[in-house]
């Protein structure tokens, strides 16, 4: 508990230049007990302080494009001191936050498509250690994006991105319940329905241009 209290107090120097509700007080008017030789968090956890700021940054309302380019920035620096062999879990989380956050760029075009690639290869590197059985909400939310991502971008084989959206979104359903979860299931359940029309219309499409075949085989 003092470590997180550490921590949070000098956030809030860091960020605010001083403790929000106690104008002007900084750590050397705060009696925290240190007798035990620890740091404090942000010096066990060098990086705890940019995955902050970057959640902070993402969960701005209104929100910005620059504000998601500063926490993309937070993010990266993050992930750069955390080993992956050390803290698989936080480096996992860290690869989904910058997943996420490439996701909600407002970008256009070729940026876009851009932005939807880098997110992709964030989010498969998340999966690599975050699994359903020890993160469950964690490999759920990369799927939810990475089907979110193959739904919506235009870069490659369109029948190709629809079936690997359904099968993302498939997989968000093994964990999320409609008991558990209600909320997200019925969001992926709308972005699945969406995606089974879209790949309805293009073998409709197909039909009608003699390569049925072809496209039945994607899905």
């Amino acid at each position: 508990l003092k470590d997180i209290c550490s921590w949070a107090l000098d956030y809030c120097l860091d960020t605010y230049g001083h403790v929000p509700g106690i104008e002007g007080v900084g750590m050397e008017g705060l009696d925290i007990d240190d007798s035990d030789g620890e740091e404090g968090h942000e010096r066990i956890y060098p990086w705890s302080g940019e995955v902050a700021r970057g959640d902070a940054l993402m969960t701005k309302e209104p929100r910005t494009n620059g504000d998601i380019g500063a926490a993309i920035g937070c993010y990266q620096r993050a992930l750069a001191m955390i080993s992956r062999d050390q803290y698989a879990d936080e480096w996992g989380e860290c690869q989904l936050a910058l997943g996420c956050a490439y996701v909600e760029r407002e970008d256009e075009g070729e940026a876009r498509e851009d932005s939807f690639d880098t997110a992709v290869q964030h989010l498969n590197a998340a999966l690599e250690v975050l699994g359903p059985a020890t993160f469950p909400h964690e490999f759920a939310e990369c799927h939810n994006q990475l089907g979110t991502i193959h739904l919506e971008r235009m870069r490659g084989n369109p029948p190709d991105n629809v079936a690997a959206a359904i099968e993302s979104f498939h997989k968000c359903l093994e964990v999320y319940s409609d008991q558990d979860h209600p909320e997200e299931r019925a969001e992926v359940q709308e972005k699945l329905q969406e995606a089974y029309q879209e790949a309805t219309g293009m073998i409709e499409d197909a039909e009608g241009a003699g390569d049925y075949g072809d496209y039945v085989d994607e899905f």
